[in-house]
Order: structure tokens, then C-alpha cells, then sequence
């Protein structure tokens, strides 16, 4: 009799489809990719980038305007117009030429213009004109200064005495604050008799004289004021001619009116 053989245990099989590994990882590559440049996810990112230079620009000095070089100032102070001008200690993404341009001449009226510059490093420069004084108006114990514009400005030491302007005193005033405009009028006559009498460093002005001023023998010489000083003074230097021609002494000499000047006695 043939041994029978051990029965073994029926084992059933599945068959399964196998995928390519790197095929899976190229396919989730794909959708990774085409997930980040997706508008939404990009504008994320960029929010994300940019809070992050916010933050890192606010908190590095190197971003803070920490240098201001001026040039073009002779009277002014570098420091004062660097402090006037609001640049020390801004972050330099705020800095805006044109609004440093337009602050500087309100708030110190000897500046006419100015222009500014920035780099990165927070190194500055600021460029100005500064206003010439052509008059010294004087009431009182205030001097304020006045350039061929009108335009009122605080007055300061000269270093050249030669460019120093002539002097007004006001009589009767009116007191001129920097930044103000002055008249015109006075200001134009006063300039027109500087020009034919340079000699004459100081002058008066009132209302009922206009421009006058004393003469080296003694005496007071009104002009009044109007547009034709030019005229006003050829008249008195004829006059002042003839006066020392006749060895007269005047009290005064008034040629305010050109058609009958006179003198007094």
C-alpha cells in the first residue's frame, strides 16, 4: 500500500498591478508645483516675504537715515538745517525729496531751495541756496533781514562785511517777522538809491518822510518813496552842489517832490 502524502493547506493568490514608485513621486512633484503657482498661494508668499523685510528693515540701524551732509550753506548752521529738513532718524523707505525740498524753506526762511538725496545706508545729502540779504530792516532792537524777493528772513553774523546789507530803521515800523513778505515798494526804492548812492550804508523811513538819511555835514536828505528814486537822487546831488557852491548850511534838504525840491534853514 502506497503511503498516502500529507496533505498540505490550499493557499490562494491575488494579483496585483504594480506602480512605479518614481513615477508617484514625479506625479506628486506635479501637483506640489502646480498647488504653489496657484495666485493665491504665490500672494501669500509674497505677504510672508515682505512682512519679513518689514520687520527685518524696522529692527536694523543700517535702514535708519543716520548721516546728513549739507552743502551750499554759508550763514545757516549744517546742523540746524539737517534737524529742520526731519531726515535724522527717519527709515529710509519713508524718505520723500520733494517733501524735504518744500519743509526746509517754511520752516528756516533763510533757505530759497534745497535739494536732497538718499542711499540705502541711511548716508544723506542736502543741497541749498540761501537767501541774500540786500536790506537789514531794523525796529527797535530787531533786525530782520530782506532779500531782493521781499521775503523776510532771521539775521545772522556775515562773515564777509563786504556783501553786508544796508540798514533801514524803521521809525515807526512796522516790526518784519521771518517769513513774512516785506512792501515791496520800500524795498524796491530803498535797493534804487543803494545803487546811486552806495556811500550811504544806513537809511531811514517813516511815513511822512518815506526814505531819508543824514548827510556828512550835519543834515537829513528826504526822498519819500516811489518809482522814480533814481531821479529823486540826481536832484539832490545837484542841489547838494549848488548848496556847497553858496557855503549854505541846511537843516534839512527835501526832495521828495522833484518839481519844487527845497531846504530849511
Amino acid at each position: 500500500m502506497t503511503p498516502r502524502q500529507q496533505a498540505r493547506p490550499r493557499r490562494n493568490y491575488r494579483a496585483y498591478e504594480t506602480t512605479s514608485l518614481t513615477g508617484v513621486v514625479r506625479a506628486t512633484e506635479r501637483l506640489n508645483f502646480g498647488v504653489l503657482l496657484q495666485p493665491r498661494v504665490i500672494g501669500v508668499i509674497l505677504l510672508v516675504v515682505l512682512i519679513g523685510l518689514a520687520i527685518w528693515s524696522g529692527m536694523d540701524d543700517r535702514f535708519y537715515i543716520n548721516t546728513v551732509k549739507v552743502t551750499g550753506n554759508e550763514r545757516v548752521p549744517a546742523d540746524e538745517i539737517a534737524q529742520a529738513s526731519g531726515l535724522p532718524g527717519l527709515q529710509i523707505f519713508w524718505f520723500n525729496a520733494n517733501e524735504v525740498a518744500a519743509r526746509l524753506p517754511k520752516a528756516l526762511p533763510s533757505i530759497k531751495s534745497a535739494r536732497a538725496s538718499c542711499q540705502l545706508l541711511g548716508a544723506c545729502k542736502i543741497a541749498v541756496q540761501e537767501r541774500q540779504p540786500v536790506i537789514a530792516w531794523q525796529f527797535g532792537n530787531a533786525v530782520t533781514w530782506i532779500d531782493a524777493d521781499s521775503v523776510t528772513f532771521a539775521a545772522r553774523v556775515m562773515t564777509n562785511t563786504a556783501d553786508a546789507p544796508i540798514t533801514v530803521e524803521a521809525m515807526q515800523g512796522p516790526a518784519l517777522f521771518p517769513g513774512h513778505q516785506a512792501d515791496t515798494k520800500i524795498v524796491q526804492a530803498a535797493l534804487a538809491v543803494a545803487r546811486e548812492l552806495p556811500e550811504i550804508r544806513r537809511y531811514r523811513y517813516s511815513e511822512t518822510h518815506g526814505l531819508e538819511f543824514d548827510d556828512a555835514r550835519g543834515f537829513a536828505v528826504y526822498l519819500g518813496l516811489g518809482p522814480d528814486m533814481a531821479e529823486r537822487v540826481s536832484l539832490w546831488k545837484a542841489l547838494s552842489a549848488d548848496l556847497d557852491a553858496r557855503k549854505v548850511q541846511p537843516k534839512f534838504v527835501d526832495v521828495r517832490y522833484p518839481a519844487a525840491p527845497f531846504y530849511g534853514q
